[in-house]
């Protein structure tokens, strides 16, 4: 299935009947509980396009322009995705959350939801995840790549922590929209090693989703204005990381130095020198995992003047010296 087969697929498959709730409530009689006064059924059934339970990891099917269910919850991560239009999602404590063409949502377990609003012109997915892309141990794989990542996976495990979801808007510039189209392209038409595939896509989309999710281009997580500034002042530490000073930078923004100092230590614990070390330590692994360049030409190159020093920052951080570390990226 290429992808304007997969969306003529998603617009006829849009006029087939809706599923009627009344009939799903008799068939599998899901177990319900009330939360703060509200009836939430438990239905972790995954139905295909005949409402007949299936059991694969990674389950998708589309919401049809008219059906209803209640608010609803599951033991499984859920991803809806707004293929075409846009649609409403009723959150139990929460406000109700518009999304937009192009926009996820990712559901965690347990979280009361109900989707609203879909007419004949919107093509919404509902995908279903038994493996945890968004998971503390997922996001953490990325955690010593620069001061930035470091800062935005603990924003991203603490936003879904407080909310139990995450809204992640359409970026233009991303390869989310082309990820997604490969995803239900092999779901839709399975043929040798989709399951494979599409478990690779999965992890590229949720890798996409990070490098997206509240950067300076897109701030889909709605960050707080102090988390958008450490952004801002982490971006230019990463940009300038060769020659970058702390003075030189508080004149780029316009504040003092001391407090540039004190506002980094309190929102990511780490001083000015802590961060502006882990970068350039990070490009010098770079520099040794992916060029033949002599030790002391990197050391210079990210920024230190002294090879010495170099040696006993970069040990005490990949607790390896800079050839070993050569060596064993290069086994």
């Amino acid at each position: 299935m290429n992808r304007n087969q997969l969306h003529h697929f998603l617009l006829e498959h849009n006029t087939r009947p809706a599923p009627d709730w009344n009939e799903l409530l008799l068939r599998y009689e899901p177990e319900h509980t009330t939360i703060k006064g509200q009836q939430v059924y438990w239905f972790d059934w995954n139905l295909d396009t005949m409402n007949t339970p299936i059991q694969d990891s990674i389950v998708i099917a589309q919401h049809i322009p008219g059906s209803f269910m209640p608010l609803h919850m599951h033991h499984y991560i859920k991803l809806i995705y707004v293929y075409r239009g846009q649609c409403r999602i009723a959150l139990q404590h929460h406000s109700d959350l518009v999304l937009s063409e192009g926009d996820l949502l990712l559901i965690d377990k347990q979280t009361p939801h109900a989707i609203r609003d879909i007419s004949d012109e919107d093509i919404v997915m509902d995908i279903k995840l038994k493996q945890d892309y968004l998971s503390s141990g997922f996001l953490n794989r990325f955690a010593n790549k620069n001061t930035t990542s470091q800062f935005l996976i603990h924003s991203l495990i603490d936003n879904r922590r407080a909310n139990s979801y995450l809204h992640f808007s359409f970026h233009p510039e991303s390869n989310i929209r082309e990820t997604m189209e490969r995803i239900l392209c092999e779901y839709f038409e399975r043929d040798f090693c989709s399951a494979d595939l599409i478990d690779s896509y999965c992890f590229a989309l949720f890798t996409e989703l990070l490098r997206y999710s509240g950067t300076g281009r897109q701030r889909s997580m709605q960050l707080q204005p102090k988390d958008a500034l450490v952004l801002d002042f982490l971006h230019y530490i990463e940009q300038h990381h060769r020659e970058c000073s702390l003075v030189e930078m508080a004149e780029h923004f316009g504040y003092h130095p001391n407090y540039i100092s004190a506002f980094l230590k309190k929102e990511t614990g780490r001083s000015f020198m802590d961060l502006l070390q882990i970068e350039r330590l990070n490009k010098a692994a770079l520099y040794l995992t992916h060029s033949d360049m002599p030790i002391p030409s990197i050391a210079e190159e990210v920024g230190y003047s002294s090879a010495s020093f170099f040696h006993k920052k970069f040990k005490e951080m990949f607790t390896s010296t800079p050839s070993h570390y050569r060596e064993q990226a290069r086994m």
